[in-house]
């Protein structure tokens, strides 16, 4: 969403906000991008490169990082250090140059402008304590720039000869992490996870300095970090995630992902020797039955939704082999359930896998991830889709991670990330009330914790990289250097087992042809490779609904601002885009993944129930749900306000609600657009309650394998060879008796001499 054409109005000021005349606004939307370009000083671009690669392995794929697997991000029965709570900072102007260029050529600059910072003896008493996750600048203050942080902590005795991780949910933008002195490594891309290892470095009975530099260069003054240029949403840079130490065994499972099906899955699972010697062992894999209700809705314990004595309804057991330190297996297996209980909007049914690793030593290792089966595509007779072989069409809502307090005491309104799982749940019963059954994570990756809601209730999510208003240099540059590649990757591995995220989005309002198309193209694959089990597209302006770089996506997505950012009429431009969209992409679903106004004074709450009334409406009788429908989804542009780094504006009023919780009129209108109520003015009270949930089934037994197929194989051969021997033997004999009886016989008698 693009508001930068737009007056800025200031909180409570009265006055018109003038839509410009069309032919202004299309060519403002099209050359902002190129002119923020020409605007940035052309530093060259960075040579830092990515820090997670594939390899091929024993088994499959894995992605590395850092010198180690990707692991789960998810909670784990393991020994666990949480490492939130105070940390000393200090905010710091850091050489953003410096920070991009390969750490072959940096890292010593850098340890020496560090001057200390990242060493156990160095006085921090003087630094602010801040509490982790924090953030560099909050609204309305955007003065932005990097910052240190440092934490002293214990780590427990017994914890000494264990593998121990050191995780980050994330950290915006790029963070160098040393621990007790020693340099770890570094992560660019503020909305994805990373972990190091950290057992050689690690000191188990006594106290451990972490320590992180965050540089977060300020959007717009440079093109090579993503996104580049002025994005229509706050800029948090800092710690903005958990962090947490976790200990395992020598032989531990990695990570375990799921490839649904209706009627089971494969489950890959990555498991590495990270011991001093070689070691084998065997790897359990069981399916068990999950209940989720009002009472473990919260509870990120996977373990806590396990149907109390159920069965499980798959168990697999694989055997490890030996492996050498340092070693890498990837394991496969399949399962099918008899009466399998899908994932549904209605009915989302999840199932807990737990992987048990019992290495040859006697020690054991044990992960747990849900998972729902569940499966979407596009239907290959009509531009629709289906979700579980049913005709699925969306009703939406966008939202950041984002809170807002409201101005209270004089004080103006500020915000921050969401912290967490009531939070999120707040955002997604809200949505809930409209009766939207899709979110749209704004342009970037989601929280988990929301998509660990989502998948308990139900909502399905489309969530995205932040390619935000890309150009032909800006996609070059990025794609060039590998970044865009990262954060699909990173969000799709720890994203793989939510079976609520049923969309990736690849790039929002975007220019360029060729280059775009050949970056979308690529990024597919990318997300392809790693999953496959989700659907790709992008959001286009809607003011070119026959952009040709959707020909590689699997849907066609657009923002559509008809009558609000150009064109005069909402009804006939909403119309006339949507029968060009469809006239150009006859055979894919069309997805309106924006569409809304703002609710400034003195209007504003009146034409955003306008904007539903006559745009949606458009829409709506469009939808696959009708006969002749080819509109899959419609969101609205957004469930609640949010800031902006847009200057000027400072505070975006597209809400359906206000930042004081109130919902404006326009949330009435779209309960009913959605069919939440039948009557246009009011608003369900609450969202629907939380239902209980409960999958089931029955396990399939697998053919069997090895001894038992091998005898089956030898006795076909066996019975084939003397079914073939004993045909050709009595072919022998006939033919044989044949001859006998056509040659002339000896004559038994003779003429006497």
């Amino acid at each position: 969403m693009d508001p930068s054409h737009r007056a800025p109005v200031a909180e409570g000021t009265p006055g018109p906000v003038p839509v410009l005349p069309v032919g202004l606004v299309l060519l403002s939307l099209v050359l902002l991008p190129l002119l923020l370009a020409a605007c940035v000083p052309q530093a060259r671009a960075g040579s830092l490169p990515p820090t997670l690669t594939m390899r091929s392995t024993g088994g499959g794929s894995v992605a590395l990082q850092d010198g180690i697997p990707v692991p789960s991000f998810g909670l784990q029965p393991r020994p666990r250090l949480d490492l939130a709570g105070p940390w000393r900072s200090q905010r710091a102007t850091l050489d953003d140059d410096l920070s991009l260029t390969d750490r072959a050529a940096s890292l010593a600059a850098i340890t020496a402008d560090a001057a200390g910072r990242e060493t156990p003896g160095f006085d921090d008493s003087g630094w602010a304590t801040v509490s982790v996750p924090d953030v560099i600048a909050r609204p309305p203050d955007a003065s932005g720039g990097g910052a240190w942080y440092r934490l002293a902590f214990f780590i427990p005795p017994d914890w000494q000869g264990r593998p121990l991780t050191l995780k980050f949910g994330a950290v915006n933008y790029l963070a160098d992490v040393w621990l007790n002195g020693r340099w770890l490594g570094y992560h660019e891309g503020g909305y994805t996870p990373f972990a190091f290892a950290v057992e050689a470095v690690a000191r188990p009975g006594q106290a451990n300095l972490l320590a992180v530099r965050v540089d977060a260069p300020a959007w717009g003054s440079r093109n090579d970090i993503v996104p580049w240029g002025l994005a229509d949403w706050w800029d948090y840079g800092g710690i903005t995630r958990p962090v947490w130490l976790e200990a395992s065994q020598p032989l531990g499972a990695v990570r375990a992902d799921v490839v649904p099906h209706l009627d089971g899955g494969d489950v890959s699972v990555v498991v590495q020797d990270r011991g001093p010697a070689p070691v084998g062992g065997t790897v359990d894999i069981d399916v068990q039955p999950a209940v989720v209700d009002a009472t473990d809705l919260l509870d990120p314990d996977p373990r806590h939704l396990i149907a109390p004595f159920a069965p499980s309804v798959a168990s697999r057991r694989l055997a490890v082999g030996q492996l050498p330190p340092g070693g890498i297996a990837v394991l496969q297996a399949s399962f099918s359930i008899e009466g399998a209980a899908e994932w549904r909007l209605d009915d989302p049914a999840l199932y807990v896998l737990h992987v048990t690793v019992r290495a040859d030593d006697g020690r054991t290792d044990e992960l747990y991830e849900t998972f729902g089966l569940r499966h979407i595509a596009v239907d290959p007779d009509a531009p629709r889709l289906l979700l579980d072989g049913r005709p699925t069409a969306f009703a939406g809502v966008a939202l950041h991670d984002e809170r807002i307090e409201p101005a209270a005491g004089g004080r103006p309104a500020t915000a921050g990330p969401i912290v967490s799982a009531a939070q999120a749940l707040d955002q997604l019963q809200r949505a809930r009330q409209v009766a939207a059954t899709l979110v749209r994570t704004g342009h970037t990756p989601a929280d988990p914790r929301l998509l660990m809601l989502a998948d308990r209730l139900g909502v399905a999510v489309w969530e995205e990289i932040p390619l935000y208003h890309f150009t032909p240099l800006t996609f070059g540059i990025a794609m060039g250097r590998g970044i865009p590649q990262q954060m699909l990757r990173e969000m799709a591995l720890r994203d793989m087992d939510h079976p609520a995220v049923l969309f990736y989005g690849l790039a929002n309002e975007s220019t360029g042809g060729q280059e775009r198309a050949d970056a979308l193209a690529r990024l597919r694959q990318v997300a392809r490779d790693i999953d496959g089990t989700r659907l790709v597209g992008q959001a286009c302006y809607g003011f070119d609904p026959a952009d040709p770089t959707n020909d590689a996506l699997d849907v066609v997505g657009f923002t559509f601002y008809h009558g609000v950012f150009y064109g005069t009429d909402p009804v006939s431009g909403t119309r006339d885009a949507l029968i060009a969209a469809h006239q150009r992409y006859p055979r894919k679903p069309i997805m309106i993944l924006e569409f809304g106004r703002w609710a400034d004074p003195p209007d504003g709450p009146a034409a955003q129930v306008r904007i539903v009334e006559q745009a949606g409406h458009q829409l709506a009788v469009r939808s696959t749900t009708r006969a002749g429908g080819y509109v899959a989804a419609m969101v609205w542009w957004a469930l609640d306000d949010y800031f902006t780094m847009r200057p000027g504006i400072a505070l975006e009023r597209f809400g359906l609600f206000a930042p004081d919780g109130r919902p404006r009129p326009v949330a009435a209108a779209l309960a009913h657009l959605y069919g939440a109520t039948e009557d246009a003015g009011a608003l369900p009270t609450a969202a629907p309650p939380v239902g209980e949930t409960v999958s089931g089934g029955t396990a399939v037994v697998p053919r069997a394998e090895g001894t038992s197929r091998l005898l089956g194989y030898l006795a076909y051969a066996v019975g084939t060879c003397v079914a073939i021997l004993g045909g050709l033997l009595a072919l022998s004999l006939a033919l044989g008796g044949s001859s006998r009886a056509g040659r002339p016989g000896r004559r038994s008698g003779g003429s006497a001499r």
